[in-house]
């Protein structure tokens, strides 16, 4: 929306890249400015009722901190130990931090809305599709 050499203004939800929440980190081109940070990504996540994480995934690199914000729940589903723990997030403000290589998946009841912030922002190398894949 606004951009100078000293502050930023925008939108969350208009600012992701790549349709998946994450508004600010290290994937955002320098070009951008003050979006693109090494220290921090933040997401912000709206999720549709029975939305889930498709599988199991661990950031190897960053500690997470997720808010709920408003509406629906959260459920995220740690694998600790070959065990699954669930953690719900219910009332506005409840959150659940977690480290680098914690292996988890979550899924949405209602339709929540997430803050996501992670740090600090490390390129992750992402296996790439085959062509037309």
């Amino acid at each position: 929306m606004g951009t100078n050499a000293l502050f930023y203004f925008g939108n969350a939800a208009v600012d992701q890249l790549r349709n998946t929440g994450w508004f600010v980190g290290q994937f955002v081109p320098a070009e951008l400015g003050l979006r693109h940070q090494t220290d921090v990504e933040l997401k912000w996540g709206l999720h549709k009722d029975g939305e889930k994480r498709s599988r199991p995934l661990a950031n190897g690199n960053a500690t997470t901190i997720s808010v709920l914000i408003r509406g629906g729940a959260l459920r995220v589903t740690f694998d600790v130990g070959g065990t699954p723990q669930v953690v719900t997030l219910r009332k506005e403000g409840d959150y659940v931090v977690f480290g680098p290589d914690v292996v988890h998946f979550w899924e949405a009841d209602g339709e929540p809305i997430v803050l996501s912030v992670r740090f600090p922002s490390v390129e992750v190398e992402r296996p790439r599709l085959p062509a037309g894949g």
